[in-house]
Formats: C-alpha cells, sequence, structure tokens
C-alpha cells in the first residue's frame, strides 16, 4: 500500500456514507484507518479472498477502508486489508476450460456431489469409507503370498501378516538357515560339519563349538597377534625393563638367588615357619622347616598346610641364620613380594639378637637399641634386588584404574617355600623369554 489513508479520506475517495465503516466498536486504529477483530467486522467488508470469490478485484486506486487484525499459527498477529465491494471493479468471465477446472475440484470422483469448496479427489465421508476398506483388505490379505482370506482369522498379524501357510514355510527356512550357519565358518560362511555329523552331535556340544575353517583361523590368530603386538609397543615403557631385568638374572643364575617364606600370618608379629632359597637357575640352596617358638595358627595351616607337628623337631631361626647368610653371601636376592618377606626376616632377626644378651627391665632398652643395629648391619649386608611381584605386574600388564598402578598377580606356587620359589622362575624365564613387539619375524605369545 503506497499511501495510507483516513477513514474520512476514504469516504470522500469512494463516496460511501459514515455507516458504511462505522460497524462495532474497533480496535486500535492504525494511521487513522480502523483496525477489527474478526467478530466486529462490518458485514459488508470484504477481504480479498472474498472479492475474488464473488469474482471481484479492487478497483484502480482503491484503498482499504479498514483492516483485519488475525493471528496465524506460526507466524503471530497480522493485518489483512478490508475492502468496500461497492467500490471493487468485476473480472473479467471465468472460460468454460476454468469453469470446468473448479468444477472438478469442487466434485468428489467417488460419490459425485459438487461442494461449495474444492475437495481435490474424494470428500470426507467418501475417504473414511475407503480407508476402512483398505484397513479391511490388509488385515484379510497374506502379507507373504498376498492370498486375500474372507476373515483377517487365517492371517496372523502378530507374525508379520502371514498366513499359517507362510508363516511354517518361513519357519523351516529360518531353522534351514541356522542349522547352515551353526554348521558353517564363522568368518568366511563355509560349510564346515555335515549334517549327519551335526545331527549326532550333543546339544552341549553344538553350543560351545566355535567353528573356523584353517584359512581363517590364520587370520583370526594374525589379527590377534598384531593387536597384542600394538598393545605392546603403546606400554613400551613399562614392558621394555621388566624383559630386560628378568634377562639380566638368568644371563647370571649362580649370581641371584630366590627367596621365600612361610609365615604364622600376615601381622607385623608373624613368625617363620619354613624358608627356602634358591639360585636363579633353580639350585636348592636352602630348604627347611623352622620351629617359630609359637602355636600356629589353623587358618595359616588352612593356606600352607603346616601345623605345630610338622616344626616341633625343627630348627629355630637362629640355628638356620648362619646357613640362610651363607646361601645369600654374594648374591643378589629377588623375593616374590619382597617387603613383606624382608618384614618377617627383619622381625625373626629382632628376635634373635634379643635373645642373645639377658632381658630385664634394666638393660631392655639398651639390648633393644643394639638389638636394631644388628639388624640394620645384617640387612644393609645383603644385596635386595627390585621386588618380583612388582616387575610381573608391569609385565603383566594388567592396569588398575582405581589405584592407578598395575594389579598385582598371584604366584599360584602352591604355598610352600620351595615351590614358590620355582614358580618365581618360571615368571623369570616367561618373562625373559617374551619377544619384542618391534620383531615381526618371531610371532608373540597372547598373554591370557
Amino acid at each position: 500500500m503506497s499511501e495510507t489513508l483516513t477513514v474520512s479520506a476514504v469516504q470522500e475517495q469512494e463516496d460511501v456514507g459514515v455507516d458504511r465503516v462505522a460497524g462495532d466498536a474497533p480496535l486500535t486504529p492504525v494511521k487513522g484507518v480502523p483496525v477489527y477483530a474478526r467478530s466486529e467486522v462490518p458485514a459488508h467488508l470484504r477481504t480479498m479472498t472474498e472479492l475474488k470469490a464473488d469474482r471481484l478485484k479492487p478497483a484502480e486506486g482503491q484503498q482499504p477502508v479498514a483492516f483485519l487484525r488475525v493471528y496465524r499459527r506460526g507466524h503471530g498477529w497480522g493485518r489483512f486489508p478490508l475492502y468496500d465491494p461497492a467500490g471493487a471493479a468485476r473480472m473479467r468471465p471465468l472460460s468454460a476450460r476454468q469453469r470446468r477446472s473448479m468444477q472438478e475440484r469442487r466434485t468428489c470422483t467417488c460419490c459425485g456431489e459438487v461442494f461449495a469448496r474444492p475437495v481435490y479427489g474424494m470428500c470426507g465421508p467418501c475417504r473414511t469409507r475407503e480407508a476402512r476398506r483398505q484397513r479391511d483388505l490388509h488385515q484379510r490379505t497374506c502379507h507373504d503370498c498376498g492370498t486375500l482370506f474372507n476373515s483377517p482369522a487365517p492371517v496372523q498379524s502378530w507374525q508379520g501378516g502371514q498366513c499359517l501357510a507362510c508363516e511354517e514355510r518361513i519357519e523351516r527356512g529360518q531353522k534351514v538357515a541356522r542349522s547352515l550357519s551353526n554348521r558353517s565358518c564363522r568368518r568366511c560362511l563355509v560349510q564346515l560339519v555335515p549334517l549327519a555329523r551335526w545331527a549326532e552331535m550333543s546339544e552341549q556340544e553344538r553350543v560351545l563349538a566355535d567353528w573356523h575353517c584353517g584359512p581363517c583361523e590364520q587370520e583370526n590368530a594374525q589379527e590377534r597377534l598384531e593387536a597384542q603386538r600394538q598393545a605392546d609397543r603403546d606400554r613400551w615403557d613399562d614392558l621394555g625393563p621388566t624383559i630386560a631385568w628378568a634377562q639380566e638374572i638368568l644371563a647370571d643364575p649362580d649370581g641371584y638367588a630366590v627367596l621365600d617364606t612361610e609365615t604364622t600370618g600376615l601381622h607385623s608379629a608373624a613368625r617363620i615357619v619354613e624358608i627356602a632359597v634358591t639360585t636363579a637357575s633353580g639350585t636348592v640352596l636352602l630348604d627347611t622347616l623352622i620351629n617359630p617358638g609359637e602355636a600356629i595358627p589353623s587358618e595359616a595351616t588352612a593356606i600352607h598346610g603346616i601345623d605345630d607337628a610338622m616344626v616341633a623337631g625343627a630348627p629355630s631361626f637362629s640355628d638356620v641364620l648362619p646357613r640362610l647368610s651363607e646361601a645369600l653371601a654374594g648374591r643378589r636376592v629377588v623375593i616374590y613380594n619382597r617387603e613383606y618377606d624382608t618384614g618377617r626376616l627383619r622381625w625373626e632377626l629382632h628376635l634373635h639378637h634379643l635373645a642373645r644378651h639377658t632381658i630385664d627391665l634394666v638393660k631392655h632398652a639398651r639390648n633393644g637399641q643394639r638389638s636394631h643395629s644388628a639388624v640394620q648391619a645384617w640387612m644393609a649386608a645383603q644385596r635386595w634386588e627390585e621386588c618380583a611381584m612388582e616387575q610381573y605386574a608391569a609385565f603383566f600388564g594388567d592396569w588398575s584404574q582405581y589405584w592407578g598402578s598395575y594389579t598385582w598377580q598371584r604366584l599360584n606356587g602352591g604355598h610352600r617355600a620351595l615351590g614358590d620359589c620355582l614358580t618365581v622362575i618360571s615368571r623369570l624365564q616367561e618373562m625373559a623369554a617374551y619377544p619384542s613387539p618391534f620383531d615381526t619375524t618371531t610371532p608373540a605369545p597372547v598373554q591370557a
């Protein structure tokens, strides 16, 4: 609209009276032109669409006399011009083709009824009846073979809309497909087990069977090997030093001693009931039971199997100490859980040196100081190697997010001193023989 006119200007231009635009009380005018709600529009005013329905259009230069305020979903409030049909011009008559097209848009293709507004095909009632008919056909038709039944009963709607015959045929096909799949390679689907052999197998054998042909098994092994190598490369900073540590020990087996003890418990005052020392090659240097001088708890006996009767005639730690010192002399000592075993040795040495002096209330403090110095001297004289348990934990690679370190692995040596020493040697051999992940010529074993 190039120019906004007031009500007076519109009246003068269109030569109409005040009653032509008066109507009910309008909303707030816009630049002097009244704005009506839908229920307040004067009866004689028309929108552009209503003018077209009467084959009218605004005359040249005709301006709207008012506005219609309407809320449109998604667009908000808007204003539409209202015209006085008395000043409108007539549109040219419709051609026969246009009238025929309009007639077709208003005619229902099903019942043939002509409506005042376009229906574009079927009217509402006919559309509802057609939808009901199509739904009935859908319920009575098998979705697989297309057979049309007189009632929906034969069609199993809960089975995907198939009839009973199609359902049985599909079930048979699925059963054959499952049997073929179970008897074939999981990777390339080549059949491995004949049907006759499959029929002879028990249900447990069928469930536990993991079928792979030779080439696929080799490919699977190669993929697992490459994945293991990549994992080893990623943590080589931790894995490499443990392998080198084990190789260094096994390169000089007589220069290293492996020590293990069995005790009366895990508390700070636990006594040693058995001790063993071997070289890194497995030569036994010391293997003896020890009388702890106190009863062995049943909880400890349940673990290592050593009871009071077995140690009744065994020597004390003081009797074994010279042999222990001789076995460890000049050798680097390897212990699985070094902190615990060295703690038990410190306690036994403390009791040994206290027993060498007369203990009374006056001399107890002085004897305690003397015992502490002797224990420190004996412990310092030994060459304690790094803890084998921590080294093997880094080699095994089971990282604990909770503790922020590698998880310690059980030794599983039988909980006897000599058996545990030999198991430690086996762990060292396992670590030393592990190939480098950067050497692709030698296959690397996959850790459990």
